[in-house]
């Protein structure tokens, strides 16, 4: 080799250091800024390789580690949690440490929140110790994989494209800094020995098919074979290809002097290497729980059941579905599948693959020589492996949301598509574009955590003094002597539509720590306390639980509640806040008001309206009402319960009202019972409406009110006259009143009907 060729070399060499270095420091940042158990069944993969280190022996595949969260991975082939235990030996992992479930997050909405578990910072920040410093151990574990991931990505790539160091390299960049990966990295999880090991197998394989069945390779490929099976059941779908790799590279050597013995001794070492390990296994698995595989029976029986019918029940509808959430999760999805980067950013993940797929269809068609089709054609095959796998399992389970970390042993050959594609589109422009399209995956990785990943999981920041403008409403209820509510904002201020999302902003300061978490609930409520909006969480969004509340400390909570709720509509509705532990004994914070005084368990604040979707328009006004008050209501029906009323008893009015816009916030209704002289005899005041408020009055508005009239007991007996004004509570004036045809109505009262008064 030429002085000038061995720098090159070495240049190379360099090079892959600083990109395996850079993945390292990546994942370490990732590692230590993701809290603990926020990571897809983290604490049940940290507890299989906790319970080896403890115990010194591998769990019972039927038995249950974990009861905090839903999964738990006994039943998972042990590789990686071996692997993993090793560092945990030296610390003690029995401290007693639980973790503390937030059982209010949701997978739909970021709302109430992404954090699976509450977190206390005082127990997880540096320096780490027991079951925290065992689980960041682990996760070192799972770095120095993704280190050896790299490496194979390398020799892969290599032997793939042996005349192209420069695509091999960029390909192990484009993985090292692809987020996903780099999460992947950073958190206990046995996916990320699959990401080594299954292309490992791969590129054993295409070493098989070209240079034929021979003991030391087929020994090794038997050997990671089995190594794949016994880290994750999904191998199932990649263990078989290196079957047909050694058969394919049987058929093209056939002819080879010796090849019958040398085929035959290479079989014989493939078969026993897989019965040593992934054998090994299934029989573990048969004799304590009497299947060969104890994971997901519900697949298992749903695929036998198909399979004896002569058909999988499947609906395929799905599939689109499902296929979109595999390619988004493949790339960019960070905690538990529950927090994501905005859509373009996906758009862009797929911009780069169907370039870079077509690239590659020309580099094919380009290409002349065989072995590179070959080859190629049987990467698509473990593509197709990979992806069918998981994909199926989904569908069985009439789920559409396929996890693209389930798929990511294939991340080597989808670097490769971009990097090989964008390289023979854009083959003049190659020497700078690469640069570029280097820096997206490094970009992202490196811009996420500080956009997404830090703020996702930040309690909220202490404020230095509350608001104090015009649109804050003042609160001060004290709930207990945990916490005080001092103000709130809400937005839209008058009026949100069904479908719609309000803003709902919290200002408080914490009194002291609760010795368990009480949670935060914001109601929409309309008349009868009816809910057209709710939310539960932990304070800030799960980041504040009131377990780690600073002493005197202020901050705001900002909500989105978003109205689902379509009957009664339209009304006015307010905002309900409580602080509440169902398993304390009350369950329910007290509340007492700015002077001390209980004011029962929640607190009530704010007025809006609530009003139907665009697809619902207001009624067309009345062309000829029985009478009109002022600007603001027409009357459109009146009807009195016929027939003479007994002194003493109660009749109903029903009255149907529409409005013309809003009203005064304190406009009554009066109904007035009028003696032969015309005056008061008995009355009734309340509100037009006990589900609408003025102020939230539009116009086209139907208003029915129903009134109950109480007869004095010393009412005299005789005809009298049933009328209805409107007026304001606050001076007591009326609102002007005509008739049908305009005339001015005496006294703003309007006759509604004459009522003849008995007594039995």
């Amino acid at each position: 080799m030429s002085k000038s060729a061995s720098l090159i070399q070495l240049s190379r060499r360099q090079w892959l250091g600083v990109i395996l270095l850079g993945h390292v420091l990546l994942a370490l940042f990732y590692s230590v800024i993701i809290p603990p158990w926020e990571a897809h069944d983290e604490w049940a993969h940290y507890r299989y390789a906790a319970f080896i280190a403890e115990t010194g022996h591998l769990p019972d595949p039927g038995q249950r580690l974990t009861t905090e969260f839903e999964f738990d991975e006994a039943s998972q082939p042990p590789l990686y949690y071996l692997l993993a235990a090793i560092p945990m030996v030296l610390v003690n992992t029995e401290d007693g440490y639980v973790p503390q479930v937030n059982p209010y997050v949701s997978g739909e909405t970021a709302q109430t929140g992404v954090n699976m578990a509450i977190h206390d910072p005082a127990m997880e920040s540096f320096p780490w110790r027991g079951t925290i410093l065992a689980l960041h151990l682990g996760r070192m574990v799972s770095i120095l994989i993704s280190l050896l991931a790299l490496l194979v990505t390398w020799r892969l790539i290599r032997h793939l494209v042996p005349d192209r160091p420069g695509i091999a390299l960029f390909t192990v960049a484009f993985q090292a800094f692809a987020p996903q990966f780099v999460f992947i990295s950073a958190v206990m999880t046995n996916d990320i020995l699959v990401i080594l090991l299954s292309p490992l197998l791969i590129y054993l394989s295409l070493r098989l098919i070209e240079e034929g069945p021979r003991p030391r390779l087929t020994l090794a490929a038997g050997l990671i074979a089995g190594l794949a099976l016994l880290t994750k059941y999904l191998a199932l779908a990649i263990a078989p290809l290196a079957l047909v790799a050694f058969l394919w590279g049987a058929w093209r050597h056939r002819r080879r002097s010796g090849v019958g013995r040398q085929l035959a001794l290479s079989g014989l070492i493939f078969l026993v290497m897989l019965l040593l390990t992934g054998g090994a296994l299934f029989w573990r698995n048969l004799q304590s729980t009497g299947v060969w595989i104890p994971r997901d029976p519900v697949s298992q029986q749903s695929l036998i059941a198909g399979l004896d019918q002569g058909g999988l029940a499947i609906d395929w509808a799905l599939l689109p579905e499902a296929l979109r959430n595999g390619f988004m999760t493949y790339w960019v999805s960070f905690g538990w599948g529950n927090l994501a980067p905005p859509d373009w950013v996906y758009d862009v993940w797929l911009g780069l693959s169907l370039v870079g797929g077509a690239g590659v269809l020309l580099w094919l068609i380009r290409e002349k020589d065989a072995r590179s089709r070959r080859l190629v054609l049987f990467l698509a095959i473990f593509v197709a492996a990979a992806v069918a796998f998981p994909l199926l399992r989904e569908l069985l389970h009439d789920s559409p949301f396929l996890r693209g970390r389930y798929m990511l042993a294939t991340l080597p050959v989808a670097a490769w598509v971009i990097v090989q594609g964008w390289a023979t589109l854009f083959a003049r422009a190659w020497t700078w574009l690469r640069w570029a399209l280097l820096a997206w995956p490094l970009g992202l990785s490196l811009v996420l955590p500080f956009t997404l990943v830090l703020p996702a999981y930040a309690p909220p920041q202490p404020l230095s003094a509350l608001p104090a403008d015009e649109d804050v409403i003042p609160i001060e209820a004290r709930f207990d002597d945990a916490a005080i509510l001092h103000s709130a904002t809400f937005w839209p201020k008058d009026e949100v539509q069904v479908g719609q999302g309000l803003a709902v902003t919290l200002y408080w300061e914490a009194l002291k720590r609760t010795q368990t978490p009480y949670a935060l609930s914001i109601q929409l409520v309309g008349a009868g306390d009816q809910p057209y909006a709710s939310l539960l969480t932990y304070p800030g969004h799960g980041n504040a639980p009131t377990t780690v509340w600073e002493p005197g400390a202020t901050f705001e909570d900002t909500y989105w509640l978003v109205v689902e709720h379509e009957l009664p509509l339209p009304t006015s509705a307010r905002l309900l806040v409580t602080l509440f532990n169902p398993d304390a004994d009350p369950a329910y914070l007290p509340v007492y008001d700015s002077k001390g005084a209980p004011a029962g368990d929640s607190v009530h604040f704010g007025s809006l309206r609530i009003s139907p979707d665009a697809s619902h328009p207001p009624p067309p006004m009345t062309a000829t009402p029985l009478a009109r008050f002022g600007d603001v209501l027409l009357l459109e029906q009146a009807r009195v319960e016929p027939g003479p009323q007994d002194v003493g008893g109660v009749f109903p009015v029903w009255l149907e009202w529409q409005a013309l816009g809003p009203g005064p916030d304190d406009l009554l209704l009066s109904l007035q019972l009028l003696n032969a002289r015309g005056e008061w005899a008995a009355g009734v005041d309340g509100p037009v409406s006990e589900i609408l408020l003025p102020p939230h009055w539009r116009a086209g508005d139907a208003l029915n009110t129903t009134r109950w009239f109480p007869l004095p007991d010393d009412l005299p007996p005789g005809r009298y006259q049933l009328v209805a004004a409107l007026y304001r509570s606050g001076d007591l004036s009326r609102l002007p009143a005509t008739d049908a045809q305009g005339h001015p109505l005496p006294n703003a009262l309007y006759p509604l009907a004459e009522i003849e008064i008995i007594e039995r």
